[in-house]
């Protein structure tokens, strides 16, 4: 894969744009793990990602109660922008523990799904990315479909509560008709939100043509317009892969952090919190100027109700299975940047 050949592809699928026919908005689902009208996030120390995703689902009470009741697709959407290795964008490893997963608690492999639209920059054919990452080989290990989103059907909805997307967003038909969707982000930090986890994953679910309407403004507007795409569908569950990431400015891959962490719960802005507090108390790039609260997308993400990042509104489920000294340091870092109160 070059830059070159995915900028040809994204550029001809500009040119002839998919085409969507229109379809009735979807409200959001209700949250599946919220709790006591609080979303939990499970934030386990681990030294090893399969146990530490066993252990949060177990704390969030178990992966039957998102599939309880599912008799169409649960859909996995990994952060595959391009080809590189995690942590750069999910492992394979981490479809892989998912599925698993789901297939354990008893839910047919034949009606799981992991699916992408890739990037502009060797993104281009998602066929080749998710080969080249190795999930295509997973999925088809475990018998499970996978989805390349730009060659399949697409559909055009209005929701209501969009402000950035007066004309409506289009996104594929599979993501639209899934029962149930996992969002699968890792920690990275981005130039215009700041920072690309949970929030910013919708992005490969939207064409070419939408996403350059995405990219021709910056900060607030560019925000606006990434919130409103979590309007689209409902993520149902975030696992987030905090085993280890690149802390440093967008495009520099000189410094690794390890928190060894897995972040799990069924809310993006709540999950999203979570992870951010993280990467600020690792100095990730540009993330220790403000409060956590303060970033345009917790609070625009409050303002179209879709979640919240106050510590008053999260219950936060610790486990250490490694026994780490400076575990404890971690939460009590997380909880005091939650419960700072916007003036």
């Amino acid at each position: 894969m070059t830059p070159e050949g995915s900028a040809a592809i994204y550029e001809k699928l500009i040119k002839e744009p998919i085409p969507a026919s229109s379809v009735p908005y979807k409200p959001l689902r209700e949250e599946i793990y919220k709790k006591n009208g609080r979303h939990q996030v499970a934030l386990i120390r681990t030294n090893d990602k399969r146990e530490g995703m066993r252990e949060a689902f177990r704390m969030l009470g178990g992966l039957s109660r998102l599939t309880d009741g599912v008799n169409g697709e649960i859909l996995i959407k990994p952060n595959g922008n391009t080809d590189d290795a995690y942590p750069r964008n999910t492992s394979s490893e981490a479809v892989r523990l998912i599925a698993e997963e789901l297939i354990a608690s008893g839910f047919p492999a034949s009606r799981i799904c992991v699916g992408e639209c890739s990037g502009r920059f060797r993104g281009f054919p998602t066929r080749d990315t998710l080969e080249n990452m190795g999930i295509k080989a997973a999925a088809e290990e475990l018998g499970i479909n996978i989805a390349y989103f730009e060659e399949e059907e697409w559909v055009h909805i209005k929701p209501p509560k969009s402000i950035a997307w007066p004309q409506g967003i289009k996104i594929p038909k599979r993501v639209y008709e899934a029962e149930r969707v996992i969002l699968t982000p890792i920690l990275k930090p981005h130039r215009t939100p700041l920072f690309s986890i949970a929030l910013k994953l919708p992005v490969g679910i939207i064409d070419p043509v939408m996403r350059e309407w995405l990219h021709n403004n910056q900060n607030e507007n560019f925000i606006n317009k990434m919130i409103d795409l979590n309007l689209c569908f409902t993520g149902d569950l975030i696992v987030t892969d905090a085993m280890k990431f690149y802390p440093s400015k967008p495009g520099a891959f000189n410094e690794l952090a390890e928190p060894g962490l897995i972040i799990v719960g069924s809310n993006s802005v709540a999950a999203d919190a979570v992870a951010v507090c993280l990467m600020k108390m690792y100095k990730a790039n540009r993330l220790e100027d403000a409060p956590i609260r303060e970033h345009l997308s917790f609070v625009i993400g409050e303002e179209r109700g879709i979640g919240s990042s106050s510590g008053k509104d999260i219950t936060l489920l610790t486990k250490d299975l490694v026994g780490d000294v400076g575990f404890r340091d971690t939460v009590n870092f997380i909880e005091k940047e939650l419960a700072y109160e916007r003036k």
